[in-house]
């Protein structure tokens, strides 16, 4: 009874893994999970542009939800469904490959922040998906009644599902609207021009020495781009200080650390929990350009960032 309905069984958990994948990247909230967790986290860093990025993941969510629901089904099972699913997972496993190879220890992403996971665990997982489908695979016998107008229909309403629900803001051709838009007052208008967006904590020494060198970079190179300081509240008696350090005030606004409600909106969550302070985002017309965080690899660098001003 068992070898008889193994299959069936298999399918069933295959389903529930690529459902699963796909809900954990909308976490916690669809557009935060998207963009923050996913697209910076996992696509950008793979190499797609920022402006294709946003198209790109939400075909894969959209593959994800349409592989969950078209491998409980027989149309096209083995010849389409099964090769697809195949594809996508190993096109991520070769990227954990890297990951691994890198040293990178972080979370990988393949579940967003709802289920934290190390490259080298998703690979595993991802491993033992790709063997229990190339078993599936050689046990599926070709289905003579495939109906391709059903396959299609039923791609096409998921993709439609995915891009209505979560759609791509843009503007124009050239301008988008950032992912931070919601975020920084109105008074700010971070998607019109070269913008520097920049995450801070008031009494902290990198912070003060990073927004010192943009003050000294605004004031030595023309036609350099606005800036806007997003401080969190644990400080925030510290700002006067802070600008008198790095010698004039700036704009600026205040983020909760802490969020009380259910709403996307604390100073953490903006940002997002993978990254540290200080963080600098050079953005133009909303296209993020340059992402600067921490003190480790990724720390602004002064000298670096002059040369995107100075030819």
């Amino acid at each position: 009874m068992l070898k008889k309905n193994l299959p069936l069984i298999i399918r069933c958990l295959v389903s529930a893994l690529f459902l699963l994948s796909a809900v954990a990247k909308l976490y916690p909230t669809p557009m935060y999970g998207i963009t923050k967790i996913f697209e910076e986290g996992q696509l950008i860093p793979m190499g797609f542009g920022e402006s294709i990025v946003p198209y790109i993941s939400r075909l894969i969510i959209g593959l994800e939800f349409f592989i969950a629901f078209a491998i409980l089904q027989k149309n096209y099972l083995k010849r389409v469904i099964i090769p697809l699913s195949l594809l996508l997972l190993v096109t991520f496993t070769l990227h954990l490959s890297f990951q691994i190879f890198s040293g990178d220890n972080e979370n990988c992403g393949c579940f967003g922040e709802l289920i934290p996971m190390t490259p080298i665990e998703a690979f595993i997982k991802n491993v033992i998906t790709i063997l229990v489908l190339i078993f599936l695979y050689r046990v599926t016998s070709f289905n003579i009644h495939n109906k391709r107008s059903s396959i299609i229909i039923q791609f096409l309403c998921v993709m439609l599902f995915m891009f209505a629900f979560i759609p791509v803001q843009t503007v124009s051709n050239n301008q988008r609207v950032s992912n931070f838009s919601e975020y920084v007052i109105s008074e700010f208008n971070i998607n019109e021009g070269k913008k520097v967006l920049c995450f801070f904590d008031a009494g902290c020494e990198h912070c003060m020495e990073v927004g010192k060198s943009l003050n000294v970079l605004s004031e030595t190179i023309d036609d350099f781009p606005e800036i806007h300081i997003i401080f969190s509240d644990t400080e925030e008696e510290k700002i006067p200080l802070f600008f008198e350090y790095i010698g004039k005030p700036l704009s600026y606004q205040v983020l909760p650390f802490f969020n009380d409600d259910d709403e996307i909106n604390s100073y953490l969550e903006v940002l997002g929990y993978e990254y540290e302070n200080p963080a600098i985002i050079y953005l133009d017309n909303g296209n993020q350009l340059r992402f600067y965080d921490g003190t480790g690899l990724n720390e602004y660098n002064e000298d670096e960032f002059r040369k995107l001003f100075v030819e």
